[in-house]
């Protein structure tokens, strides 16, 4: 495909000398994808990750994709597990825990294998459905991007070479070039949102609305990225040149710019102070450094405020510094810790059976010989990893919390359940897989959180 090969190196995503792990799970798309870097010349590796799925259908695809790798003298590195087990033992959908600990193995697998770039099949039909998808729900420009051609995680480029080809063109190369793939059944299932998305709604739209309504999408995903890319990069420029310092904005300045780099400038202004604004927030910040009254005050939100004078406006960031101790908790027993009464308790039995449904954002359990007695509480510093539930390397914090779409502000504010050195629980959220209980699980200790009374 031609088209690939201009893909690959309109964005940089395969540099000379470099090895690909290509993510195949047997389906048209990954198989279409594999072929065609090899054709291509590249050195590429493969990567299957079984998740035990559909009465053993999945361990068929398993190994088909092996066969497929052996066939063309390839690497091939596989991992399998319970998935479905696994993430009902969470608050997360099965969906959403499948991805993370897929993409878990293929970034672990690449670096280990020396693989600079992880290649995955997603295409212009997946790059239309996550653009509707996430204009159904509500999003910022920089989510009407949609699925972006590359991206790092780990130090790995994730690279998507056929991002730019239609479904129907992949299976058109796969018809031309007699290429064998499984198909996998459950994606007829509309219970799942996306599948409801690609088999009712886009055809809906295409039929009633605008038959090109998928590369309608691509165009405007495409469109919003390129120009994402160029207002963040002149609004930084633009705020540096309205700074006054650190602590004000030159307010004649901010008026001459224009409204979007003004918008953009504000966010940037809040994320650099702990603050994620909402866009009625950040029209309202704009409109008082341009036209408000000097004397006057706008609450910027976690804190900060913006106090007019009459040629600049200060930026207060009146939040007192956070208390970063790390607490120790009584265990069992309750304790205070960062405004909060934590309450350990033994349990002798396992709580439920239902464990996702029995946990919440402010009760967890554990394994008690895993988590052991030295347990403190404390708040996020740098360098922090660990590993969730269902995967097996450690996750920078940060990581965690940007693909959990936590707001800047509240990263700080997250409190941390500590024992014996390693992140066990981000209160509220993960809990980490070195002290999660299961079936071998004899003693168990349970945390609950509450308000701490004054």
């Amino acid at each position: 495909m031609e088209d690939v090969a201009g893909m690959i190196r309109l964005h940089g995503m395969i540099r000379e000398g470099e090895k690909v792990l290509v993510a195949v799970s047997g389906g048209a798309d990954s198989v279409c994808l594999l072929h065609v870097l090899h054709d291509l010349g590249y050195a590429v590796e493969v990567g299957h990750f079984d998740h035990q799925t559909r009465g053993g259908e999945s361990a068929v695809d398993a190994v088909f994709v092996r066969e497929l790798a052996e066939g063309l003298g390839l690497p091939c590195h596989t991992a399998s597990r319970p998935i479905a087990d696994e993430a009902a033992e969470t608050a997360l959908s099965f969906e959403e825990y499948a991805r993370q600990a897929r993409y878990t193995f293929l970034v672990e697998t690449a670096a280990k294998a020396g693989c600079a770039a992880l290649a995955t099949a997603h295409h212009a039909d997946d790059q239309a459905e996550t653009v509707l998808m996430r204009v159904l729900r509500g999003t910022s420009p920089r989510g009407l991007a949609g699925i972006p051609p590359v991206r790092d995680e780990g130090g790995i480029r994730i690279i998507r070479p056929l991002v730019g080809c239609s479904r129907a063109e992949i299976l058109s190369y796969m018809d031309a070039h007699e290429l064998a793939y499984r198909t996998d059944r459950t994606n007829a299932d509309t219970r799942v949102p996306r599948n409801k998305v690609r088999r009712e709604l886009l055809p809906r739209l295409a039929r009633e609305h605008n038959p090109q309504v998928r590369e309608a999408l691509c165009r405007l995903a495409e469109s919003q990225r390129v120009e994402n890319a160029f207002v963040q990069a002149a609004a930084d420029a633009f705020l540096g040149d309205c700074l006054e310092g650190e602590g004000k904005v030159n307010r004649q300045k901010f008026r001459e710019g224009d409204a979007a780099l003004q918008h953009r400038a504000i966010l940037e202004l809040g994320w650099r102070h702990g603050v994620d604004c909402p866009m009625t927030r950040v029209s309202g910040a704009a409109t008082f450094i341009c036209e408000g009254g000097a004397g006057q005050a706008f609450d910027l939100g976690g804190g900060v405020l913006l106090r007019n004078g009459r040629a600049s406006t200060a930026i207060e960031a009146g939040r007192p510094p956070l208390d970063d101790r790390a607490v120790p908790l009584a265990v069992p027993g309750e304790s205070a810790a960062h405004g909060k009464a934590f309450r350990v308790r033994m349990l002798d039995a396992r709580p439920a059976a239902d464990l996702a449904a029995y946990c919440s954002p402010s009760r967890q359990v554990f394994d008690a010989a895993a988590l052991g007695a030295d347990v403190v509480v404390r708040r996020r510093r740098p360098g922090d990893r660990f590993t969730p539930l269902g995967m097996s390397g450690t996750k920078k914090l940060k990581d965690y919390f940007v693909d959990a779409g936590v707001a800047v502000w509240e990263r700080d504010l997250s409190l941390l359940l500590v024992a014996g050195g390693r992140i066990a629980w981000i209160v509220g959220g993960a809990v980490s897989a070195h002290v999660a209980g299961g079936p071998e699980t004899s003693r168990w200790i349970e945390v609950e959180v509450v308000d701490a009374v004054e």
